[in-house]
């Protein structure tokens, strides 16, 4: 069972390793929604709103 336990925590860490990179690659996010996104847009892909803006580095 320890087995298991340790793969499960290894697989939580690695989920939250992408989810922390690929934010740092996002280019713009939705101001309506608070959406990252990582190409421009018109309109937010997610809620349809025009409130979409470049992120600065």
């Amino acid at each position: 069972m320890s087995l298991f336990n340790d793969l499960g925590r290894k697989v939580e860490e690695l989920k939250q390793e992408v989810g922390s990179a690929t934010d740092d690659e996002a280019t713009h996010r939705c101001i309506e929604c608070d959406t990252l996104l990582y190409t421009d847009h018109d309109e937010c892909p997610e809620c349809g709103s025009t409130s979409v803006i470049p992120l600065s580095d």
